[in-house]
């Protein structure tokens, strides 16, 4: 890439704000809130995609389903919604959830734009669909040797309803990486639990990493890998409030410690690698 055209990418890239931190030709990394590229070993992906039909779900600016491509799949599908109407957020009047509205709705302008620079640098052949995982059906899309899913079910109101219709289109397997609760893990590994929210966070379910397992279960999975709990980074775009007399105070109640945990750690995480129960 030429210096003028590494130019003209860096002013591109800078002039949107990125989910992903990605890295793209010519040294140009985007600024974005959370950094995958630090979990990659973490999350059960095959080595090889060779010659697999894949399938992004949750998107965003394309961070895996880039990755799925550089692990040699024959295609690659990236799904998401750009339109802020069509999420399955919950619908409060909370004035914390409405902030939080407004941060997602600042990153969503650049969202779509943001894959496609991507896409273009890249060289990428990933082809990019608005559509819903709840309406994710093989007479329209097909069927996938490889289903990726990252931190999406979180933001439904039905997980088990997304991952059934998740499903109907995988006929290989699936890695569902998503959010979990990271203390609830430790001290309770062997009992499904989540937290309800709906309220003052722009998500629905903090599951523990066995309430996540109990999901993908109930929607007629089999797991055939599980990993711990690992902690997807905080990119350079995320904001980090200073700690605070406050902020250690609220570390007294289970939620404040979770919060503390996310400000150093990252957002704690779990995966595993599925197949559709036969």
């Amino acid at each position: 890439m030429t210096a003028a055209a590494t130019e003209s990418l860096s002013d591109r890239v800078a002039a949107l704000d990125w989910y992903h931190v990605l890295e793209l030709p010519g040294g140009v990394v985007t600024r974005g809130h959370f950094d995958p590229r630090r979990i990659v070993s973490k999350v059960p992906l095959p080595a090889s995609l060779a010659g697999k039909r894949c399938l992004d779900v949750g998107t965003w600016d394309g961070f895996w389903a880039f990755e799925m491509e550089r692990r040699g799949a024959s295609e690659v599908v990236a799904v998401d919604l750009r339109e802020p109407s069509q999420w399955d957020w919950p619908a409060s009047g909370n004035a914390d959830l409405q902030s939080a509205q407004q941060l997602y709705l600042e990153l969503v302008k650049g969202g779509s734009e943001g894959f496609h620079v991507a896409r273009e640098a890249l060289g990428s052949a990933v082809d990019r669909r608005e559509l819903s995982i709840y309406d994710l059906d093989p007479e329209d899309i097909g069927q996938f040797d490889f289903v990726f899913v990252g931190t999406l079910l979180m933001h439904l109101r039905d997980p088990v309803g997304a991952l059934m219709a998740l499903r109907s289109v995988c006929r290989g397997e699936a890695v569902i990486a998503d959010g979990i609760e990271a203390i609830p893990s430790y001290l309770r590994p062997n009992t499904p639990v989540a937290r309800l929210e709906g309220d003052s966070e722009p998500w629905w379910w903090q599951p523990n990493r066995a309430g996540l397992h109990r999901m993908v279960y109930a929607a007629g999975w089999e797991i055939a890998e599980a990993t711990g709990v690992y902690y997807l980074p905080l990119g350079p775009a995320h904001a980090r409030p200073p700690v605070s007399g406050r902020m250690l105070k609220a570390a007294l109640s289970a939620r404040g410690r979770e919060r503390l945990l996310i400000r150093f750690l990252g957002v704690p995480h779990a995966a595993v690698r599925a197949r559709p129960a036969r």
